[in-house]
């Protein structure tokens, strides 16, 4: 991390061709193309409100405890929790929609009482240890904490573009809006074998 910001600060102190050369040299130390999952659990604000902001901490150590071991299971990795919401990579959207739907799963048969709505893109973004920065984890963030409803998960269109068999899979296109910014996205109900 330290090196991710040195090169940061070094970035807003140059100009011109050393700007060029910082640059490219983040992108290629730090630069990723991969999925990104972003999860958010439902109803924060109101859960709080109601019953304080403790018994909704045993919440979000249940969801955390619950998707750790899933998001591994799928070849991902968390990248980080914040409050109540989980980001994760993965290398391919296929792992990533496989996680997500397996987490609503175990969320349904474990009975959970709390719900979580998904969001997941796929593109080149900034990973370092513990965060991630870039349009692709923007784009999954406002998915997984503005778009998508308690239960869902919205997929890009450039994931999608990037599963293998998209036809393995019950998807939904819509367009949404996301800052502004009308996106075709993909709400995924389950696999089509199910």
């Amino acid at each position: 991390m330290q090196a991710f910001l040195a090169l940061v600060d070094r970035l807003s102190e140059c100009a011109g061709e050393e700007r060029a050369r910082v640059e490219a040299e983040i992108w290629e130390r730090f630069g990723v193309e991969r999925a990104l999952l972003a999860l958010d659990m439902s109803q924060f604000s109101l859960s709080v409100r109601r019953s304080g902001i403790l018994p909704y901490l045993a919440l979000i150590r249940r969801m955390q405890s619950m998707t750790a071991p899933i998001v591994a299971r799928h070849g991902g990795e968390v990248v980080k929790f914040v409050a109540d919401n989980l980001m994760a990579v993965f290398e391919t959207p296929d792992a990533a929609v496989s996680a997500a739907i397996d987490i609503h799963g175990q969320i349904r048969t474990d009975g959970a009482p709390f719900a979580v709505a998904i969001g997941i893109d796929h593109g080149r973004f900034i990973l370092v240890p513990g965060d991630c920065f870039g349009d692709t984890v923007n784009v999954a963030c406002k998915l997984g904490e503005d778009v998508a409803e308690p239960g869902e998960i919205l997929l890009t269109d450039s994931a999608r573009a990037a599963l293998r068999d998209p036809a393995s899979l019950r998807l939904t296109p819509q367009t949404v809006s996301v800052s502004g910014l009308e996106i075709a996205v993909h709400a995924v109900a389950g696999r089509t074998a199910e």
